[in-house]
């Protein structure tokens, strides 16, 4: 069925990543404060690559996943980071990176060899038959969401890939958004 000329599958996945990107920069964005979030935060893990044991890093502050995700933007030569969240929220990161084109697949590895780099382990790379990629990578007490979306799933100036992060560890409450 279509509407306005436009296929409603693709309209409804379109909002879908929309939604998900916003609730995973809301989730991203609230993660902040609590223990592990001060100075006494665990270095960055040393070496090309080699990340930190669980013994040595058991939990990241949200200004270190912060730092983690603009680093790894700027390695994708992306610079125009809007961060999403507000007030930010102890348990929760979004970033979404507004591009005029759609990102090149070599940019957004970089992107993703940076987060490595920086000690996130890669889960799993999802990609969708649009074109649109979904990596999932986590490090220590964090997990983050790296979402592109499609060209033709792009509102006007909207975000060409956005990052949402959300701290496992956090109580269900901390988690949730508030209306």
């Amino acid at each position: 069925m279509t509407r306005g000329g436009r296929d409603a599958g693709a309209e409804m996945r379109g909002v879908v990543l929309t939604a998900g990107a916003v609730v995973a920069a809301v989730l991203l964005v609230g993660c902040g404060g609590g223990a592990g979030d001060g100075a006494s935060e665990p270095p960055r893990p040393s070496g090309g690559g080699a990340s930190a044991s669980p013994v040595e890093e058991s939990t990241l502050s949200r200004r270190t996943v912060r730092r983690d995700v603009w680093a790894a933007a700027a390695a994708g030569g992306f610079g125009d980071i809007d961060d999403r969240g507000g007030t930010p929220a102890p348990c929760r990161l979004i970033a979404a990176v507004r591009t005029d084109d759609e990102p090149e697949p070599a940019a957004l590895a970089k992107v993703v060899a940076e987060l490595k780099d920086r000690g996130w382990e890669q889960v799993f790379r999802k990609a969708e038959d649009d074109g649109a990629v979904t990596w999932f990578l986590k490090r220590a007490n964090w997990g983050t969401y790296v979402i592109t979306r499609t060209a033709s799933e792009q509102e006007s100036g909207g975000p060409a890939f956005s990052f949402s992060g959300v701290r496992l560890d956090c109580p269900s409450g901390a988690a949730t958004a508030s209306p």
